[in-house]
C-alpha cells in the first residue's frame, strides 16, 4: 500500500513538472465508489499534495469554478473542501484573487493530526482482522526503511 502512494506521488509530482506550472489540469482524482464524502476526498488529496511539495506555500490553488469544471462537481462540494482547509490552516483566501496554500501548511498539526487519526483507524482494522503487533510494527519498520521519505 505505501509503494502505491509513493508511486502516486512520484507520479503527481511529474504530472506537476510537465502540466502544473503551465496551467493544466488538476492533480484531484474523485473515487465514485468510495465511501468517503467528495468533499472530503478533494481535502485530502490537496493536502497529500502540499505535503508531497507538489504545491508549495503561498501559490494558489485552481479556482473553485474551475475545479469544479474539471472534475463535473457542484461548485458547493469544492466551496465546502476549501472552507475546511481553510479553517484547518491549510489554505488561506484573497477576496478576488483566490485560495493559497498557507506559508505555513507543512508545519500544520492538522495535517499530523489527520495522519494518525487515518493510521489508527488501519491499525483497529487490521488489529480486528487478526493482525498481531509484532507484525505491524514489522510493517512500520520496513516503510521507515523504505528511503528518503523518511522523517
Amino acid at each position: 500500500m505505501c509503494y502505491v502512494i509513493t508511486v502516486i506521488c512520484e507520479i503527481a509530482q511529474l504530472y506537476n513538472q510537465t502540466h502544473h506550472q503551465k496551467g493544466g489540469g488538476a492533480l484531484i482524482f474523485i473515487d465514485y465508489h468510495s465511501r468517503m464524502p467528495i468533499y472530503e476526498q478533494i481535502k485530502e488529496q490537496i493536502m497529500m499534495l502540499v505535503t508531497t511539495g507538489v504545491y508549495q506555500p503561498d501559490e494558489q490553488l485552481p479556482s473553485i469554478r474551475a475545479l469544479s469544471g474539471e472534475l463535473n462537481i457542484n461548485v458547493n462540494t469544492i466551496k465546502r473542501a476549501f472552507s475546511e482547509l481553510e479553517r484547518e490552516g491549510i489554505t488561506y483566501s484573497v477576496p478576488g484573487k483566490g485560495v493559497f496554500i498557507s506559508p505555513n501548511a507543512l508545519g500544520n498539526t492538522a495535517l499530523t493530526e489527520a495522519a494518525l487519526e487515518n493510521i489508527a483507524a488501519a491499525v483497529r482494522s487490521g488489529r480486528a482482522k487478526g493482525v498481531g503487533k509484532e507484525r505491524l510494527l514489522q510493517l512500520i519498520d520496513a516503510i521507515y526503511e523504505e528511503g528518503p521519505n523518511d522523517d
